[in-house]
C-alpha cells in the first residue's frame, strides 16, 4: 500500500457509509410514510440525510487526493524502503476499526508499518467505545511486508509489549500527574504532557529531553506532493533513539489513539 492506495480506500469506504446511511430514510419511506405528517417525517430522516452527505464529501475529497497523489508518481524509483524502526520521520494515518488501525507511511509515502487489532471480531464493531475500552486490547506491530514484529497488550494496569517470538516481554506502567501522562518501564521513564487536541504531543525522558514528537498541521512543502491531506500526523524521533525505544513510543501512541477512528 502507498499514499494514494491509501485514499482510495478511505474513498471507498466513505462511499459505502453514505450509500449504507441512505437504508433508513429508503425503508420509512416504504413503510411509514403515510403514517406520519410531512413536516415530522423530514425530522427523521435528516440526520441519515445529513450524514449521508457528509460521507459523500469526504468520498469525493479522498478521490481527488488519491488523483494528485498519483499525479506526483513518487513511488517510482522502484527501491525498497527502510524498516518501520529504521526511520526518523514517518507519517500517520488512522482506517475505521473496531479499536485501531494505524497506518504508517515514510516520507515517500510507502506503507512501512502498521498497528492494528490482532483479531477483528465483527461484534466489536457495533460496541460503543466506553463499552469496549474494557476488555484487553491485543494489537500487532507489523512490517510493510505483513510480518509481525511484536504484539502490544493494552489493558488496566498499563501496555505489555511482547516479541514477535514471545521471549521479550516488558511492560509499561502508566498514569496522570495533571495534565501530563507518565510512562514508566523500570528504570526507564518517559512524559507526554497534554496537547489541545492531541495535535502537538512530545515524549519526554527522564531529563526532560525531548526524545520524540508527533505533530499535527506541519508537514514540509515536498511531503505536501504525496500527502494531500495537510493535517496528517507527522512522528519524528531523535536520530540517536534505538529501536527498541522507538517501539515502546509506538505502543505509547497506540494507547493514546486507540479509537481514534472507532
Amino acid at each position: 500500500m502507498n499514499i494514494q492506495h491509501y485514499y482510495l480506500k478511505t474513498a471507498d469506504i466513505s462511499l459505502n457509509a453514505s450509500l449504507t446511511a441512505l437504508m433508513p430514510p429508503f425503508f420509512f419511506l416504504l413503510l411509514f410514510l403515510n403514517k406520519f405528517p410531512g413536516a415530522n417525517f423530514i425530522i427523521i430522516l435528516f440526520p441519515f440525510i445529513i450524514y449521508s452527505f457528509l460521507c459523500h464529501q469526504m468520498y469525493l475529497l479522498n478521490k481527488q487526493r488519491a488523483a494528485e497523489a498519483a499525479a506526483s508518481n513518487f513511488y517510482s524509483n522502484g527501491q525498497a524502503p527502510l524498516p518501520m524502526l529504521q526511520q526518523s520521520s514517518v507519517l500517520i494515518a488512522f482506517l475505521p476499526a473496531p479499536s485501531l488501525r494505524m497506518v504508517i507511511f515514510d516520507t515517500e509515502g510507502r506503507r512501512i508499518g502498521e498497528i492494528r487489532d490482532m483479531k477483528m471480531r465483527k461484534l466489536r464493531w457495533f460496541l460503543p467505545y466506553f463499552i469496549d475500552r474494557f476488555f484487553p486490547k491485543r494489537l500487532g506491530i507489523y512490517d510493510h511486508t505483513e510480518n509481525l514484529e511484536a504484539s502490544i497488550i493494552i489493558c488496566k494496569r498499563g501496555i505489555e509489549i511482547l516479541s514477535s517470538d514471545a521471549r521479550c516481554r516488558e511492560l509499561i506502567e502508566f498514569k496522570k500527574d495533571g495534565t501530563t501522562l507518565l510512562f514508566q518501564n523500570g528504570d526507564m521513564r518517559y512524559a507526554v504532557p497534554k496537547s489541545f487536541l492531541h495535535t502537538d504531543l512530545q515524549v519526554l525522558n527522564e531529563q526532560s529531553h525531548r526524545i520524540a514528537r508527533l505533530r499535527k498541521g506541519w508537514m514540509p512543502f515536498e511531503w505536501g506532493k504525496r500527502f494531500t491531506d495537510p493535517n496528517t500526523p507527522v512522528l519524528t524521533f531523535n536520530v540517536s533513539l534505538a529501536a527498541k525505544e522507538k517501539r515502546r513510543i509506538y505502543a505509547m501512541f497506540a494507547a493514546l489513539f486507540l479509537y481514534r477512528n472507532h
